[in-house]
């Protein structure tokens, strides 16, 4: 197999980069982050699909045309380097998953699966907390994993409620946890913090949890474990190993909101740089250093290209935000708002979820809605107090259209796993959930308003 160089090798320089930057002041070290983000992307889109390409090609279009007008051509860069301090997070947390693999993590979680499931209720509950717990980190991987270790003969007749948890966990992550790109670029462009947005984030996701129960909870049918069905890890030291796990995943966090309250530095730099240090020691642990670097190469190789789509799109969005932004898009948003009467951001929010929700069911990746709406809503003096609501609806928004859009990457991770369509994995089965959820967390937020 032919090695592959020049997309892994933008791709690491340009978040190594950026890293350095934000610790480093040297005023080419912005420049440099700019030109390993044009290279990564310009890499990548050569192998992209035709949609993707057509997508992103149009995006950087309309951007250069943008900038031309506008004779800000000088913002080019700032454009291309605006959405690599989340990209960073894109690229370095998946190494957790390194360590997680070579602990065996997930064949103890197995023993656990294997002896706790008895019921329909607890399969659904257990791989829901699990998606939300694990996938926080290890991030759209663990759907894969997850459906593997779960598809076992006496679950198989349980398809729906395990394509359920799966779906609904994961997705229940993108409003609290550091390690998803959705916090990320919240925290980007909104006045706010991880530590503020963290409890309201987190407690949402429960109430997401406790509403599938509630929704689910009239099926519960008991499980009969086949008897070739054997654990071979004895079932204490499988507790042992994934409460070593959840103790690692709390501090990592931990460590994080410690680090961001009393230094200096965004938390979309802290986790980068405490993935790579947990990754190394935590891997290093449980393998010598030549397997851990054979490891790093295969994540180069196989990991690294497969982000093509996410790498281009990012990048092109973020140029795209900040050439509408030089274009006078603050402006044009604040007048339009203004003559429509909507200038509080109680009546803000949903129309913007429908935008949002609206345009991921053409295949309009949110990443592109919602940094525009970022970029601009947060500089518009009219919702100048209201960073904190905003970012919860925005959050909603984009949760709801992971758990729903026909393209979202979860749902077509899914249905290819199952050999469905994604219509049926997002609509159908998580449709009405996700729209009852969104209400709920809307309910939530009308009454932070109020109190904050």
């Amino acid at each position: 197999m032919k090695p592959v160089i020049f997309r892994p090798l933008s791709t690491l320089l340009m978040g190594f980069t950026y890293l350095l930057s934000q610790f480093v002041d040297h005023p080419f070290l912005p420049v440099l982050v700019s030109v390993f983000a044009a290279t990564t992307i310009l890499s990548f889109v050569p192998y992209l699909g035709k949609v993707p390409r057509i997508l992103i090609s149009t995006l950087l279009i309309l951007s250069a045309i943008l900038f031309f007008q506008n004779g800000s051509w000088s913002a080019v860069g700032e454009g291309l380097r605006s959405n690599v301090g989340l990209l960073a997070i894109f690229i370095f947390v998946p190494l957790l998953s390194l360590p997680i693999q070579s602990g065996k993590y997930l064949d103890y979680m197995e023993t656990i699966f294997n002896h706790y499931i008895k019921t329909s209720r607890k399969l659904y509950l257990y791989l829901k907390m699990t998606l939300m717990g694990v996938g926080s980190v290890v991030n759209l991987g663990t759907i894969p994993i997850m459906y593997q270790l779960t598809n076992t003969p006496s679950l198989e007749s349980y398809e729906k409620t395990r394509l359920k948890a799966m779906n609904r966990g994961f997705s229940l992550s993108f409003m609290w946890s550091p390690y998803f790109i959705s916090l990320a670029l919240i925290l980007s462009y909104f006045d706010v913090t991880w530590i503020q947005l963290f409890p309201f984030g987190i407690s949402m996701a429960i109430i997401g949890l406790l509403l599938g129960v509630v929704m689910e909870g009239r099926l519960n049918h008991p499980i009969e474990i086949t008897e070739n069905q054997t654990d071979a890890i004895p079932i204490k030291k499988a507790q042992r190993k994934l409460i070593e796990l959840v103790i690692i995943i709390v501090s990592m966090t931990a460590v994080t909101m410690t680090i961001e309250y009393n230094v200096d530095l965004s938390v979309i730099t802290i986790i980068p740089v405490i993935a790579i240090i947990i990754s190394t020691g935590w891997s290093l642990f449980y393998q010598s250093i030549q397997s851990f670097g054979k490891e790093l190469l295969g994540y180069t190789q196989n990991r690294l290209p497969k982000m093509g789509n996410e790498l281009s799109l990012f990048i092109a969005a973020g140029c795209f935000g900040v050439a509408i932004l030089n274009a006078g898009a603050s402006e044009w948003i604040i007048y339009s708002l203004q003559a429509s009467g909507i200038t509080h951001v109680l009546v803000l929010i949903p129309i913007l979820a429908i935008v949002i929700n609206a345009l991921s069911f053409v295949g309009i990746h949110p990443i592109i809605t919602i940094t525009a709406m970022a970029i601009t809503l947060s500089s518009t003096p009219i919702f100048e107090g209201d960073h904190l609501v905003l970012s919860l609806g925005l959050l909603s928004s984009w949760m709801v259209t992971v758990m729903a859009s026909p393209f979202s990457a979860t749902n077509l991770m899914i249905a290819s796993l199952v050999n469905s369509n994604s219509v049926k994995i997002g609509l159908k089965l998580n449709g009405l959930y996700a729209l009852v959820l969104w209400m709920i967390f809307y309910l939530i937020i009308v009454g932070l308003y109020f109190v904050l």
